[in-house]
């Protein structure tokens, strides 16, 4: 069995910081994941848009990464929208009733508009 590996990358779109998440999010790589959402937020302002449309699982651990990540930038009059077209992680989102508390998009392209 292949491990998938996880791979961010992150750039600008006018006021906004696209961070593109693509493999898997898990307990094991968590930790990289939350360190390059806040270095995202950190480096460009606290308007943030997560494109998980790459990834083929995210577990809880994953979850809570994003839910603390919007809280913090809830507290900076920032905003945080979410690209998860139909799949394992929109799945997961619903399941947890995590879904509205993000603005969710099919596509990066809607979530730039």
């Amino acid at each position: 069995m292949a491990l998938e590996v996880l791979r961010m990358t992150r750039c600008r779109h006018g006021e906004r910081t696209v961070v593109s998440l693509a493999g898997e999010v898990d307990a094991d790589n968590v930790s990289e994941v939350r360190a390059c959402l806040a270095e995202a937020v950190r480096t460009h302002g606290p308007r943030l848009v997560v494109d998980l449309s790459g990834l083929t699982f995210i577990d809880t651990t994953g979850l809570g990464v994003l839910v603390r990540q919007l809280a913090v930038l809830r507290e900076r009059d920032g905003t945080m929208a979410l690209v998860a077209p139909d799949g394992q992680v929109l799945r997961r989102l619903r399941r947890t009733n995590l879904a509205p508390l993000f603005p969710i998009y099919d596509t990066l392209a809607q979530a730039l508009d």
